[in-house]
């Protein structure tokens, strides 16, 4: 009996250490600096994007209260109510005067008392805050899925109506942004209102603020073009060739999180892209220019919760984003993405270098280099991407001068292989002359008009095969327009061969002619066959880039 009881007495203890340990972790100050002495005011701007997000902006200004001892602070900790944690896609603060250089934050530190959500800012170097010094500094949060809509043109957002902090403030002025033109309805707090720019303005005043104010606030608006979407996921696939060009392409997931269907969405676009086109899953989608991209119209509206996916493709000037570095390095560079008032759950970017290019270095670490014979794929992901995350970047790859002419010249090898074999049998000793039985110029023409469509078909069959295994088409897509050239082919061959034995029959010459086209048609077919299993080998690791190189 005392064995058990002892077991149960000690697990009680180290139950209630535990237990002690999490509670004292939870309510621990992460403030370790004497504030009392400072004057806080603080200026909390809530502004609503169209599409859903709401940015919170701390303007946080420090300075000492009269006949105060000067004070030094290495940290600060700033939150809201802890039911908007899972609302929260980024936050960030930097020096107000600096807005390009962010400070370091600690996230979810807590203030020291259960129910908030709090960042910890901490500075480059201790401040030093005394009559004549202040200090100034900015929180900034960025919130999603707190606008619902109510009916067909009312919309209501939640949002935490005052900082929480550690210690009381001396003033907070609160300023509420809503989107442009739309039209102040209720709330739940009583606010003054001024318009600037098509934009109603609401402001609130509250001096002190106690420490650990805990008020979530709600307000209605009216608009006629507020949208509510979920930008699920990005995909732009960028591509350079060795002839020069920089194509584009941008592929959309998104999700309708309002009542009401939904039929457009603006794309965001670089001023001087051209040859654009828009196209779905089934085909060409109908869109119209606008100053900052494409207005796509959509298929089929999307009602609540449904989602749809469509391709913005473009091309840029590639001279405006490439710029070549010494013989054969050259440095892109880009943005991953910008000019857009939603979250990307999931931005992924891959950018494909020109054939027999090699990366070097990237701004930004990329998640993987895919690379295959001739080509590599630098691919970089990016989760729950904000407009405030700074997606530029730069790339820079190694590129010598006469890939431009690889495969012209190795098409052009292979052309003057054909027509070497064929001068050197058609110059060889031909036996006595056979009479021969004239083949109707018309035949002939026929022969030749079917084989140039029979190659035309089978080069768009190569290119479709590229387009699938680039994702640039559909599945679907792939196997109707494949089982439809395949017929195509089917049908020209079975009369390339009616009309090649019609043609031998006519005698020696057209027979050697004919035999002479295929054994052309076999070599080439060899010669490709051979290069696909030596880009197979080199992508398994069979040889190395040099032996691949010098075969």
């Amino acid at each position: 009996m005392k064995r058990p009881l002892l077991f149960s007495l000690v697990f009680s203890l180290l139950f209630l250490a535990l237990t002690s340990f999490h509670v004292n972790t939870l309510t621990a100050d992460p403030e370790t600096n004497d504030l009392s002495a400072l004057d806080i005011q603080i200026d909390h701007a809530i502004q609503i994007l169209d599409g859903g997000l709401i940015v919170l902006n701390d303007k946080i200004k420090l300075s000492l209260k009269p006949n105060e001892q000067p004070v030094t602070l290495k940290n600060f900790s700033i939150g809201f109510p802890f039911q908007y944690k899972f609302n929260l896609d980024y936050s960030f603060a930097y020096e107000t005067p600096s807005p390009d250089e962010h400070l370091n934050v600690e996230l979810d530190v807590g203030l020291g008392k259960i129910g908030f959500y709090a960042i910890n800012v901490i500075f480059d170097s201790p401040v030093d805050i005394s009559a004549n010094e202040s200090y100034e500094f900015t929180a900034t949060f960025v919130f999603s899925n707190l606008v619902s809509q109510l009916s067909t043109t009312s919309f209501n957002v939640t949002f935490p109506l005052y900082p929480s902090l550690v210690q009381d403030a001396d003033t907070v002025n609160v300023t509420i942004t809503l989107p442009t033109e739309a039209t102040y309805q209720s709330s739940s707090y009583s606010f003054n209102s001024t318009t600037i720019d098509s934009a109603v303005i609401l402001t609130h005043t509250r001096s002190p603020l106690e420490n650990f104010t805990m008020e979530p606030a709600w307000l209605t608006f009216i608009s006629d073009d507020f949208t509510i979407i979920e930008m699920n996921k990005i995909e732009r696939q960028l591509m350079l060739d060795q002839w020069g060009n920089l194509f584009l392409a941008d592929q959309y997931q998104i999700i309708n999180k309002g009542t009401e269907t939904l039929s457009t969405l603006e794309a965001q676009l670089p001023q001087n892209a051209y040859s654009i086109s828009v196209r779905d899953a089934v085909g060409n989608l109908k869109w119209s220019r606008t100053e900052k991209g494409v207005t796509v119209n959509f298929r089929n509206p999307l009602n609540k919760n449904e989602k749809t996916r469509f391709t913005v493709a473009y091309q840029l000037p590639r001279e405006n984003y490439v710029e070549k570095q010494g013989w054969y390095n050259f440095k892109l560079t880009f943005d991953f993405f910008k000019s857009f008032d939603w979250t990307v759950r999931k931005l992924t970017i891959t950018v494909t270098l020109p054939e027999g290019a090699e990366f070097q270095s990237a701004s930004k670490n990329p998640n993987g280099v895919q690379k295959s014979a001739l080509r590599e794929v630098v691919t970089f992901v990016f989760l729950n991407a904000t407009p405030f995350h700074d997606l530029s970047f730069d790339l820079t790859y190694k590129h010598l001068v006469f890939w431009a002419s690889f495969r012209p010249t190795l098409w052009m090898g292979v052309l003057v292989f054909i027509v070497a074999v064929i001068a050197f049998l058609w110059r060889a000793p031909r036996a006595p002359r056979v009479p021969t039985i004239p083949v109707p110029p018309k035949d002939i023409r026929k022969f030749v008009d079917i084989y140039e469509k029979k190659t035309r078909r089978l080069r768009e069959l190569e290119s479709i095969e590229r387009q699938a295994a680039k994702g640039k088409i559909s599945r679907r897509q792939y196997r109707v327009r494949k089982r439809t050239l395949e017929n195509r082919i089917s049908v020209m061959s079975r009369d390339l061969t009616a009309l090649r034995e019609k043609m031998s029959s006519a005698g020696p010459r057209y027979a050697d002619m004919m035999r002479q086209i295929e054994v052309a048609e076999t070599r080439l077919m060899g010669a490709e066959t051979d290069i696909r299993r030596l880009e197979a080998r080199y992508r398994r690791g069979e040889i190395s880039k040099e032996a691949y190189r010098r075969l």
